[in-house]
């Protein structure tokens, strides 16, 4: 069976022929895509909308996303994080364990809100680059939260009001926010470094 997830249909049947498991499929995608986003999000967030309503679509993209990039941050960090901490300070006599808390924190988070970076290369480099877990966690936490939410809503709303023109413009004025707030902060995020 070939499942196209850049069609939002065939991500919304393939979630379905689940049956009672749909969710737990839809978790597993979100959990996937946090690790290896070869599934766009929207896609798979917008079809949680659908399916399941704002609320179970919101907990599934959300509580699936953070999951993976946990996971995948944990894992680099057991795997290499002190070894590649321990290097980085020898060889540039640069401790990544000395970098104030509060601005990982800020730059992960408007990393979370903006994608000026890729998820999976946040989780890789948070997790070798020794940050803190509950610093990892909660700007991960809380980054995510915006996006699952429009999403989710997006899908919702399709669903009920079968407003395909509405759907759209809403998508656009989102990109364009997006586009606007990532450009800004790739020009602010050198200031984090003084």
């Amino acid at each position: 069976m070939h499942i196209d997830f850049t069609s939002i249909d065939s991500t919304v049947s393939y979630i379905k022929s689940f049956g009672v498991y749909g969710p737990l499929a839809a978790f597993f995608l979100f959990y996937l895509q946090a690790i290896a986003p070869i599934i766009p999000y929207v896609i798979i967030a917008g079809a949680a909308g659908m399916i399941f309503g704002n609320l179970i679509g919101f907990f599934l993209a959300w509580g699936g996303a953070i999951s993976g990039a946990f996971s995948l941050y944990w894992i680099t960090k057991k795997i290499g994080g002190n070894r590649i901490t321990d290097r980085i300070e020898k060889r540039y006599n640069f401790d990544l364990n000395s970098l104030d808390d509060k601005k990982i924190f800020w730059v992960l988070l408007i990393c979370r809100i903006f994608p000026v970076v890729p998820t999976p290369i946040i989780n890789i480099g948070s997790g070798l680059g020794g940050v803190k877990t509950k610093i990892f966690l909660s700007s991960s936490a809380i980054g995510k939260i915006p996006w699952a939410i429009i999403y989710v809503a997006l899908g919702d709303y399709f669903m009920k009001s079968k407003n395909l023109s509405n759907t759209l413009t809403i998508i656009g004025i989102i990109f364009l926010i997006s586009f606007l707030g990532i450009n800004y902060f790739r020009k602010l995020l050198p200031n984090f470094r003084r």
